[in-house]
């Protein structure tokens, strides 16, 4: 029997379900900024970060079960049908605002991501959807989520289909991702969120100095996204080959974190440190910035803390961009904005989302450059990514890069 391109009722859920996550959205941003102006206030919250990351890993070891996975089951609920427990979604929101309350360096995409997969998750297995139809509600979740928490429904659209398999978008889901990452997108603005906003100064001229600089910076762009990976990675294997206890092993990781932003005043790179971003687009990113934040995020999440990598990524990007970009002369803003997109989309291995992304923020003045940016820097990160249930359908090479764009 023919499959059908779009499936009423396999529509209809992901829409309901969008907007729901439009509403959580807008709820989860205000609460994450009134921690983080609250931290901000009360600069001494740092103090009780090793107690947030023991009773993280506390709670998660005994009343988590599989949510300790997070974004990897979403992913395998997606791609294997396996369930997602309902407090996963809980469990993450909550551990994710202490997070920042607390001083820790993260993101918030994590977050959201795992709440419309767990939402959606559990929408299509209470309605008895199976298989491919699961699978197109579930990735509609997380376009919802992905294009919500960010104002980037296009690059939301496209994150729900591509993270869950590199190379491969389903034909099926593309008008329930496109629709619910718009329609939840709408719901969060309508309720009155807002995001941050960039701009590129000025497209620099076309000349043989420009690409040796705008090649060589996306090569780094994709290194620093391969070796984020690989840092968060091994500091989790770390920590738990030296402490057998999770919880001692959450208390050794935020001490940590805590000692290295006390002694050297590092309060300004705690929870999403957006201003990063702002410095690097005005020409101002020193050469530090970048290094400390990729430092702390990755002992962050190496710890075990809640939240995200995808807002710490932009700020990596972007601040190593624009320092790039002063270095030899250049429009800061302009790589900026492609270290931005780029340093995430090598990182989280999702080529396509990361064009649309620089032309959600950006626009389309500068697509060809986000294009082949993009293109260098996904095959410079190699096969390392933040997402290790992530499936491939696309090899790393030049001469063997083909999608499957599958019914």
């Amino acid at each position: 029997m023919k499959r059908k391109f779009v499936d009423f009722k396999v529509l209809t859920a992901s829409l309901c379900c969008a907007v729901v996550m439009g509403v959580i959205s807008f709820a989860f941003l205000k609460m994450l900024g009134l921690s983080s102006v609250f931290r901000e206030f009360f600069p001494y919250c740092i103090w009780f970060l090793p107690l947030s990351g023991m009773l993280t890993a506390f709670v998660y070891k005994k009343y988590g079960g599989e949510s300790s996975k997070g974004n990897n089951l979403i992913i395998q609920s997606a791609n294997e049908g396996v369930k997602v427990p309902k407090r996963l979604a809980v469990l993450t929101f909550f551990f994710t605002l202490l997070t920042h309350f607390s001083g820790g360096s993260a993101g918030r995409e994590g977050t959201a991501v795992q709440i419309g997969g767990t939402l959606t998750s559990n929408v299509a297995d209470k309605f008895g959807f199976k298989k491919e139809d699961r699978k197109t509600i579930i990735l509609s979740g997380l376009s919802s989520a992905f294009g919500s928490v960010f104002g980037t429904p296009l690059a939301g659209a496209f994150f729900g289909m591509e993270v869950c398999c590199i190379g491969q978008l389903s034909a099926s889901a593309v008008i329930p991702c496109f629709l619910s990452s718009y329609l939840a997108n709408a719901v969060t603005l309508l309720l009155g969120a807002t995001h941050e906003v960039h701009t590129i100064a000025s497209v620099p001229n076309f000349d043989f100095k420009l690409i040796l600089i705008f090649v060589s910076a996306s090569v780094f762009f994709g290194l620093l996204g391969k070796l984020f990976a690989l840092a968060v990675k091994y500091l989790k294997l770390l920590y738990a080959k030296i402490f057998k206890n999770t919880v001692l092993s959450a208390l050794a990781g935020s001490v940590v974190v805590t000692l290295l932003i006390i002694l050297l005043n590092l309060n300004k790179y705690e929870g999403l440190s957006t201003w990063q971003q702002t410095t690097a687009f005005e020409g101002n990113a020193n050469w530090y910035d970048m290094p400390v934040k990729f430092i702390l995020t990755a002992l962050t999440l190496g710890a075990g803390f809640q939240g995200g990598e995808v807002t710490p990524l932009f700020d990596i990007g972007a601040s190593f961009g624009g320092w790039y970009a002063n270095l030899f002369g250049i429009e800061p803003s302009f790589l900026a904005a492609i270290g931005l997109i780029c340093v995430f989309g090598s990182a989280a291995n999702t080529p396509i989302t990361t064009i649309m992304l620089g032309i959600d923020l950006f626009g389309a003045e500068a697509a060809p450059y986000f294009v082949f940016a993009s293109l260098i820097s996904f095959i410079a990160s190699g096969k390392s990514g933040i997402y290790s249930s992530q499936e491939t359908k696309l090899s790393k090479s030049l001469f063997s890069a083909k999608a499957d764009f599958s019914e």
